[in-house]
């Protein structure tokens, strides 16, 4: 085999396993947007079945041969990196064998589903067996890929590369040692600043019309991009110019859908701004703390500004009269930032959304270092919820069930969250140095701000690592510094505190 033929061989084997990464990614999104739930056990059968199809040509002896010789090879730094990623990812695959892998895609799919349900009806009993079954597969895949390295640190270098116990720890003692004594000066000014009014009747259909007036201000071009509703909101990134997200509406809290889309909106873009290998390469495997960095960068960083509200306030005000009227712009901005602890991780504040996933953390290493009782999950997260934010968890659809993840195996997810925050808070301060953002906001100049992020941040895809992104964008390393003093200095003047 020369280096010609190895490529063409690549090339086609990558090309099959888009196809059918294609149609698993569009019938995964219309089975938590529009699909019929009657229909879940034909879905959940027949895509195990791609799933063990697409195992087939991901472990063909042709592909296996042609991408180690690749591996050996000089061929630039695209391909290099492009070809060390799918390495990586074949050094997993073929530990395991077909039937395992169709088990495993075929429990995450009845996972979800059950979750759905029981989420719906306040039944954790219902769910329980199903999560129970895949943490115990999560876990007997994460020793036949490395018995040597803890299950935990292997998850958790899945979604963020470099990243691992250790390194967590680290980032969640300091979130603790810092943040934790704010929050608590806050929660005893309960009521300082009035945002009721974020939670009166706010009818579903009137809350869609102002989402239009979002996608215009963000720029969400039709041509590249569609919005849908579920369960939960999420992102789904086929090519860079079909990049699907969803949102979800709670006609009692107008706060909750908005920052939705606007988080979403910040993984489709990255999305559809990597450079145009995205559709060629590997290189879309875009580390989760990188991708939790953009989302959260629009959800809180631009999306909790007064400039950011400066021009669409007024239309958010024409749609509900009976309920906005009378708030100004400032009362506004202030409520949307108020910091208070609460039950839901997705309407979380600033301050105290860190300690939402310092508890999913905690009791993920747990579960993995074998150290928690599994037969009483939700409890455990009730006690957690009760001694990190004094609240009590009424229901288990308010608690352990409120996200998806965990439905869909995907543990060692949730730290990406903090660290996306965290890594957020230094591109911040690089960018305030280099752009006038409020002007921009402001006078609707989105676009300016995208192009930025473009540029110094998501063209790159997965070219590069986290710190090595960071690198350029900012000239430093990671360092949670910034997050933990943005925070500070943001809620102590909020609160006047001293």
């Amino acid at each position: 085999m020369n280096k010609k033929e190895a490529l063409k061989i690549y090339k086609e084997y990558m090309d099959k396993l888009n196809a059918y990464g294609l149609v698993m990614g569009t019938t995964y999104f219309d089975k938590s947007t529009i699909a019929p739930s009657a229909g879940s056990e034909y879905r959940n059968e027949k895509m195990s079945i791609m799933d063990g199809e697409m195992f087939t040509i991901q472990t063909d002896p042709k592909l296996i041969e042609a991408v180690k010789y690749l591996s050996s090879q000089d061929l630039g730094k695209l391909r290099n990196r492009d070809i060390a990623i799918a390495m990586k990812a074949l050094t997993e695959i073929i530990k395991f064998t077909k039937e395992e892998s169709m088990e495993f895609s075929l429990a995450c799919m009845e996972g979800f589903d059950t979750w759905q349900k029981a989420k719906r009806t306040n039944k954790y009993k219902l769910y329980e067996p199903k999560l129970l079954k895949l943490i115990e597969l999560s876990k007997q895949r994460a020793k036949k890929r490395n018995p040597k390295i803890k299950a935990y640190d292997i998850l958790l270098d899945d979604y963020e590369e470099g990243m691992n116990i250790k390194k967590y720890d680290e980032f969640f003692s300091l979130i603790k040692k810092e943040l934790l004594p704010l929050i608590k000066k806050i929660d005893k000014k309960k009521g300082y600043i009035d945002d009721s009014f974020l939670y009166k009747y706010y009818p579903a259909d009137k809350q869609a019309k102002f989402m239009e007036v979002l996608k215009e201000y963000l720029g969400f071009d039709s041509s590249w991009g569609y919005m849908g509703v579920s369960e939960h909101p999420f992102t789904s990134g086929f090519s860079r110019n079909d990049v699907r997200i969803t949102t979800s509406y709670d006609e009692h809290n107008i706060t909750g859908a908005i920052y939705s889309f606007i988080h979403e909106c910040g993984h489709a873009y990255y999305e559809h701004q990597i450079d145009e290998y995205k559709d060629y390469y590997n290189l879309d495997s875009v580390s989760s703390g990188m991708h939790e960095s953009q989302s959260r960068f629009f959800e809180n960083y631009l999306g909790r500004r007064e400039s950011f509200f400066k021009l669409i306030y007024p239309k958010l005000q024409e749609i509900f009269p009976e309920n906005l009227k009378d708030v100004s712009l400032k009362q506004f901005i202030k409520a949307v930032n108020v910091s208070k602890c609460s039950l839901i991780r997705t309407d979380a504040d600033e301050l105290t959304y860190p300690i939402h996933i310092l508890i999913r953390y905690e009791m993920e290493k747990d579960i993995f270092a074998n150290k928690i009782d599994l037969k009483n999950l939700n409890n455990i997260w009730k006690k957690k919820y009760k001694d990190y934010l004094g609240i009590d968890v009424k229901k288990d659809s308010d608690g352990l069930m409120q996200d998806v993840h965990w439905s869909e195996a995907m543990f060692g997810y949730f730290p990406t969250y903090a660290l996306g925050s965290a890594v957020g808070a230094q591109l911040l301060n690089k960018m305030e140095k280099d752009l006038d953002i409020d002007k921009l906001l402001s006078e609707g100049k989105f676009k300016v701000i995208t192009d930025y992020l473009k540029k110094n941040i998501q063209r790159y895809g997965a070219l590069y690592t986290m710190d090595e992104i960071l690198l350029k964008a900012t000239g430093k390393k990671f360092d949670p510094k910034y997050y933990i003093n943005y925070l500070q200095k943001k809620y102590s003047k909020l609160y006047d505190i001293k």
